[in-house]
């Protein structure tokens, strides 16, 4: 079996079971039309809890929230794209939480999270992951995040990070796919942002700090993959008055 219940090396907080092994979640190698595969070479595959298909940024932020409910318990939270892993965690500790998306249909509300139509100070958590590299401007998402989280409100996100990269790389002349896939490094990103990045969520109204994956113990492996944009860093926004 490759999970079981035992005394085995790894561990996914997300959905509470102990795995012999992570699995590999995508053959991303055989997929060069959306990803630049030479982005997943030389790095480690097998991350995907096989349980609830979670990754090192979900285990990272679920073990997170073990330490951190207080941020969580009672309070108004709104998710944007939320990944099965997650949703497993906060069912699983039965905090209330609300579903957002704008295309998906499985979700409670369907949002454009650059405007989202909600009122001012409706939400105290809002959670986003992998988002931000997708939106039209990103500082116009996440001035609406600000907006709409109350006064001590904060807000977990994350993004692929190039490490290489200072602050941001966007061009709105890269429109097509294939421009997309060779300047950011997947063909349905419209940026890529840098190692700074946290700087340019600040200049959005947030004091933010980093969650880093490597502060985490080994078990849950919250290592970088399965690309080398996959840093796993989490960046906990607190709404600035």
């Amino acid at each position: 079996m490759i999970f079981a219940s035992g005394n085995l090396p790894y561990y996914c907080p997300c959905c509470g079971i102990r795995i012999q092994n992570f699995v590999e979640s995508v053959d991303y190698l055989g997929m060069p039309d959306f990803y630049d595969v030479s982005l997943f070479k030389n790095t480690d595959q097998d991350v995907q809890c096989p349980g609830c298909a979670s990754l090192p940024r979900h285990r990272i932020i679920a073990s997170w929230c073990e330490s951190h409910k207080e941020v969580l318990n009672g309070k108004r939270i709104l998710y944007f794209a939320p990944e099965r892993g997650m949703v497993t965690w906060f069912k699983t500790n039965k905090i209330r939480f609300t579903t957002a998306d704008l295309f998906a249909w499985d979700v409670d509300l369907n949002l454009d999270i650059q405007d989202t139509g909600l009122s001012d100070e409706s939400y105290d958590v809002v959670i986003c992951n992998h988002v931000l590299e997708h939106v039209d401007d990103y500082m116009t998402a996440l001035k609406e995040v600000r907006r709409i989280l109350s006064p001590e409100g904060i807000l977990l996100c994350s993004f692929p990070v190039n490490t290489k990269v200072d602050m941001v790389i966007e061009d709105p002349d890269v429109t097509s796919p294939e421009e997309r896939l060779r300047e950011y490094g997947q063909s349905d990103h419209v940026r890529l942002f840098g190692n700074g990045a946290d700087h340019l969520i600040a200049d959005a109204g947030f004091n933010v700090s980093i969650i880093n994956g490597d502060d985490f113990p080994n078990i849950i492996r919250p290592v970088t993959g399965p690309c080398q944009y996959d840093v796993n860093r989490i960046f906990r926004c607190e709404k600035r008055i």
